[in-house]
């Protein structure tokens, strides 16, 4: 494969999203672009669910201790099963759509490459908030 910039007759991860006219790689980009954005709403979506467990198990669930020191030695509370079951859903959510975006990268096409740059750029933007730090654990874009 080949960096390249071509416009038609470009095929997208599928075989059935084959591009043959600008128009097509056009709204292909846009596609792109919202998953990207969409995949960065959802990892912060993710972190918030996250921060709020831990808050909320923090804030009222320990009455044993008033002091200062108690609540640094206490272990946090294990999640709900059904919390788990949400946690671990969304990451392979997360993980399935970071490593399909990085199919899309490595097509070579330098417009879906710059879909999926700017999408995930505009989503930590807009969905970031305090929600999200530039670190990366698996994730693949």
């Amino acid at each position: 494969m080949l960096f390249n910039w071509q416009v038609k007759d470009v095929c997208v991860v599928f075989e059935w999203w084959h591009i043959h006219t600008a128009t097509g790689l056009f709204l292909s980009c846009l596609v792109i672009f919202g998953i990207a954005a969409g995949y960065e709403y959802l990892r912060a979506k993710s972190s918030a669910l996250d921060q709020a467990w831990h808050i909320k198990k923090y804030d009222g669930s320990d009455d044993e201790g008033d002091g200062l020191l108690s609540r640094a030695t206490v272990t946090p509370p294990k999640l709900t099963k059904r919390q788990e079951l949400m946690r671990s859903v969304l990451y392979a959510i997360l993980v399935a759509i970071s490593f399909w975006l990085m199919l899309v990268f490595m097509t070579y096409n330098g417009y879906l490459m710059i879909a999926v740059v700017l999408g995930a750029g505009f989503g930590h933007y807009v969905f970031g908030q305090g929600h999200l730090t530039a670190s990366r654990s698996i994730q693949c874009h």
